[in-house]
């Protein structure tokens, strides 16, 4: 009997020691997320033991997996798992960070409260992280449309239906695009583009390749312009000021392009031309005017000039 209790003690020991080695923790810089927006977590890994610690990559089985749950307690299930194939070293004392966005990862296809955890199994390693909590919600809709996408075979028409969504937080309102393909269920992705300030609703466009145009004021005299194609990657940014007009989309013929408003970023760097190196001399000064005073000035006196004085 003594002998299996130092036995039960010493795998406890082990078994402690070998949770000490590596502590795992979990962040996120955000705690709400609208619907299907990529949900992208921080984990940590710091290495307290004396060692490199060494997690062997493995395509078969991932060493770093998550466990999510509803407020209520039910479980989320997994649709697909964390890539870990590439081997990670750890020097002793050292942190190494990696992100992982679990939506993919995930059935996180409705709104919510839910909590997550990492946990780490590997080379006789075992940790697991406190939860982080989180949210997720329905955007406001301000405008959709569904388009065709340019295709050579009429029989197999394509389609996309894009969506301009808000969320008003605490501090500020947020702008987000979403790309979807209702007829397939298949949702691209929500990306959120930033600072929306409601003043001027946003300028949406798109063009002959089906990309999508929108400009947007997220600041005060500040306007940001995007470009977005139908797989919900962005193709382009850049920030306009309201400088003399405010920036709008022109749509020639399906080619879109933006005037008005001053580029700031990225900034345009051109050659200057020989008449901008060497501007002509400026115009002659216009001649002074005459004076209003209506006495003319005031003329010195002469000796000649002045009267004798009374004699007493």
């Amino acid at each position: 009997m003594k002998r299996l209790l130092v036995f039960v003690v010493a795998m406890i020991s082990a078994t402690g020691d070998l949770r000490a080695q590596l502590s795992v923790q979990l962040r996120s810089e955000k705690n709400f997320f609208l619907l299907y927006e990529s949900i992208p977590l921080v984990v940590s890994l710091q290495n307290n033991s004396g060692r490199t610690i060494q997690l062997d990559g493995s395509t078969e089985r991932s060493w770093l997996t998550f466990s999510v749950n509803e407020q209520n307690g039910g479980t989320i299930r997994a649709v697909g798992r964390v890539n870990t194939a590439q081997t990670v070293l750890i020097p002793a004392g050292q942190t190494v960070n990696r992100t992982v966005d679990i939506l993919p990862l995930y059935e996180l296809r409705a709104r919510g409260n839910y909590r997550v955890q990492a946990e780490v199994n590997a080379s006789g390693i075992s940790a697991v992280s406190a939860p982080v909590k989180f949210t997720i919600l329905q955007g406001r809709e301000l405008w959709s449309q569904r388009i065709g996408l340019p295709s050579i075979d009429a029989r197999n028409d394509e389609y996309r239906t894009y969506a301009l969504l808000a969320h008003r937080t605490e501090r500020d309102d947020r702008l987000y695009i979403s790309v979807k393909d209702e007829p397939s269920q298949l949702v691209y992705g929500v990306i959120l583009l930033g600072t929306f300030l409601p003043i001027y609703q946003p300028s949406v466009q798109i063009d002959r390749d089906a990309h999508l145009h929108l400009i947007f004021q997220n600041a005060p005299r500040s306007f940001a312009y995007v470009e977005v194609d139908p797989r919900a990657k962005i193709i382009q940014r850049a920030a306009f000021s309201d400088y003399m007009s405010r920036p709008r989309l022109l749509n020639d013929r399906g080619v879109i392009t933006v005037t008005g408003g001053e580029q700031i970023f990225p900034k345009i760097e051109r050659i200057l031309t020989d008449a901008e190196l060497n501007p002509p001399p400026p115009p002659p000064a216009p001649p002074k005017k005459k004076s209003w005073w209506p006495f003319g000035k005031k003329e010195e006196k002469t000796a000649g000039d002045e009267l004798p004085r009374p004699q007493r």
